[in-house]
C-alpha cells in the first residue's frame, strides 16, 4: 500500500483520480454512522470503521473484479483467500491516517478545485469533450456511490496528495545516486593464489597411536545404531474362511474372524507358545525381516523395501514395542497384521578396528587442512618482505598457480562471499587471507577502478530506482510516525466475521 501511495504521489491529481475511478473506485463513506463499539472493526485516532463498511467495500471490490477480469463466478470466498480483506483494512487505515494528518496540517481543498477536476475527467465527458452530468450520474450509480460521497472523497484524495507530494516531490539526490552507481560498478584488480584442501597431497601415513587418538576424541561418532529383528504375521480373508469354514460371501463374519484369529495369536504368544507352532495351528503366514535400524536400513546400509511393512509399521516396531513385544491387531485394508519384535540389538560404540578406515580418512582430511593453512601462513609471511607475489608463491608451493592482475566486481561466483567482502574492504598492497571449508585464499589488492558514467540511460534507470527507494524510506518512516501519533486499533475478532 505504501508503494502504491508513493507512486501515486508522483502523478498529477487529475491522473490519480482518473486511475482511481477506472481501476478501483475505493470510497468508504466515512461521513456516516460508525457503529457501536461491538461492531467496530477499526479505530484510527478518533475515527471508527464498522464491519458493515468493510463488508460493503469487499463486495464492491468483488463486483469490480468480475467486471475487469470477466470472471463471472468469482465469489466472496475466493476474494477472502486472495487477501482482499487485509488489503482493504490496510487501505482504510492509511487513508484515515492521512486524512487526520491533512486536517491537522490545515490542508483545505476549494470547491472550485474539486469541480475543475471532475469537469476535466475524461470519463465524465461526452463525445465532444464537455462535462456530462448524465455520464457523471451514471458512473456514480453504477459504482453505488452517492454524489456527496464522491465529492467528499475527491476532496480527501486531493488533500492526501498534497500531503504526500510535500514528502516526496523534492527527492532528487543525484549525487548520492552517482556515488552508489560507481560503488556498485566498481572493479578491483588483485593478485590471488588459492590452496584447495582436496588438492593437498599427503605423503606420510598415520601411526596407530595417531589414529587411536582420533578414535577416542570422536568415539561418540562411531556408534552402531540399534537394530531390531522384526517379523509380521499376516491373516487374510482366505485364511479366515479356511479356519472357520465360512461362506465367501459373508464379509462381516470373515472380518470378525480375522480379528478373532489375531487376538488369539496374541494370547498364545503372551502365554509362551512358540511362534512357529502358532503359525501352523492357525494356518497363517509369518514374514521375517532382515535386521533393520530405525530409518529402515539393513546392516549393510541399504534401505529395505517391503510392500506390506511400511514406515507406519516400522514406527510401531521401534517406538511402541519392546523386545519380545507384539502389537495389537492392525487393519491393513484387506488383511490384518501383527508386528513382532523378536530381538533388539542395542546401539553400541564400534570397535577401533571396525572404523579404522573411517578414522584414516579423518586423519587425511585434517592433514590436508593443516597443509593448506601452513601454506597460507607462509605466503602471508613472505609477502611482508615486499617480494613479488608470484615469487613468494613459488617458494611456498612450486605447483601453485597464482592469478596476477585479476579483475572482479562485487558479484562473482568464482569467489566466496567472504573473499569478495574482504577484497572490497581491503587496502591497496596490503595482503589478506580468506578461508572457506574447501579453499584457502591469499590475495593482495593492487588497484581500484572507479567507472565513469558513460551509459547515461543506464545511470538514469539506476537513479530512478534509487530515488524510488529513497522515497519509499521517507514514506515508510512517515506512516510509522502517523501510526504512533494517532494510534491504530484493529479488532481482529470483529474483522474475522468476514471469514465466517
Amino acid at each position: 500500500m505504501i508503494e502504491k501511495m508513493r507512486k501515486t504521489s508522483e502523478t498529477v491529481i487529475a491522473k490519480f483520480l482518473f486511475a482511481l475511478i477506472t481501476l478501483s473506485f475505493v470510497f468508504f463513506g466515512f461521513t456516516g454512522d460508525f457503529g457501536s463499539s461491538g461492531n467496530t472493526a477499526l479505530k484510527v485516532g478518533g475515527r471508527e470503521v464498522s464491519i458493515q463498511e468493510l463488508d460493503e467495500e469487499l463486495r464492491r471490490q468483488i463486483a469490480q473484479f468480475k467486471e475487469k477480469t470477466n470472471i463471472p463466478n468469482f465469489n466472496y470466498k475466493q476474494a477472502l483467500q486472495m487477501g482482499l480483506v487485509d488489503q482493504i483494512v490496510d487501505n482504510m487505515v492509511y487513508r484515515l491516517l492521512l486524512d487526520l494528518e491533512a486536517k491537522d496540517q490545515g490542508i483545505l481543498v476549494s470547491d472550485d478545485k474539486i469541480y475543475e477536476i471532475i469537469k476535466n475527467t475524461k470519463m465524465f465527458q461526452d463525445d465532444k469533450g464537455n462535462f456530462s452530468p448524465e455520464q457523471f450520474a451514471y458512473i456514480l450509480d453504477k459504482n453505488n456511490v452517492s454524489e456527496q460521497q464522491f465529492i467528499n472523497e475527491v476532496s480527501n484524495d486531493i488533500a492526501r496528495q498534497i500531503l504526500m507530494n510535500s514528502l516526496t516531490s523534492n527527492v532528487e539526490h543525484s549525487y548520492i545516486s552517482e556515488l552508489l552507481y560507481k560503488n556498485k560498478n566498481e572493479k578491483r584488480v588483485f593478485d590471488v593464489v588459492s590452496f584447495k584442501v582436496d588438492n593437498e597431497k599427503v605423503s606420510a601415513n598415520p601411526t596407530d597411536v595417531e589414529l587411536k587418538d582420533i578414535y577416542e576424541a570422536n568415539k561418540n561418532s562411531f556408534v552402531q545404531p540399534e537394530y531390531r529383528k522384526i517379523s509380521y504375521i499376516t491373516i487374510t480373508p482366505e485364511m479366515a474362511i479356511k479356519f472357520r469354514n465360512i461362506k465367501k460371501t459373508d464379509d462381516d463374519k470373515i472380518y470378525r474372524t480375522m480379528i478373532e484369529m489375531g487376538e488369539n495369536v496374541i494370547d498364545e504368544i503372551n502365554g509362551g507358545a512358540k511362534i512357529d507352532e502358532i503359525v501352523k495351528t492357525f494356518g497363517i503366514s509369518k514374514t521375517l525381516l532382515p535386521d533393520l535400524d530405525v530409518e529402515g536400513k539393513k546392516r549393510d546400509g541399504i534401505a529395505f523395501k517391503d510392500k506390506v511393512f511400511t514406515q507406519k509399521y516400522r514406527d510401531i516396531a521401534f517406538f511402541a514395542l519392546d523386545e519380545k513385544g507384539i502389537s495389537d491387531v492392525l487393519d491393513n485394508g484387506d488383511n490384518v497384521l501383527l508386528i513382532l519384535v523378536e530381538k533388539v540389538f542395542p546401539s553400541a560404540p564400534k570397535s577401533f578396528e571396525t572404523v579404522k578406515g573411517e578414522i584414516k580418512k579423518i586423519w587425511t582430511r585434517d592433514t590436508q587442512v593443516a597443509q593448506a593453512q601452513e601454506k597460507l601462513n607462509k605466503v602471508i609471511s613472505g609477502l611482508s618482505t615486499d617480494e613479488k607475489f608470484a615469487n613468494v608463491v613459488k617458494k611456498v608451493d612450486a605447483n601453485a598457480n597464482p592469478l596476477l592482475n585479476a579483475e572482479t566486481g562485487r558479484f562473482n561466483n568464482l569467489y566466496t562471499a567472504d573473499f569478495l567482502t574482504k577484497l572490497f574492504a581491503s587496502e591497496v598492497n596490503k595482503p589478506f587471507s580468506s578461508v572457506s571449508k574447501d579453499v584457502y585464499y591469499v590475495a593482495v589488492l593492487r588497484d581500484i577502478k572507479i567507472p565513469e558514467i558513460k551509459d547515461k540511460a543506464d545511470f538514469e534507470k539506476f537513479h530512478s530506482q534509487e530515488k524510488s527507494n529513497f522515497a519509499n524510506v521517507i514514506v515508510d518512516n512517515y506512516m510509522n510516525h502517523l501510526y504512533k501519533k494517532y494510534g491504530v486499533k484493529k479488532y481482529d475478532k470483529v474483522i474475522q466475521r468476514l471469514f465466517n
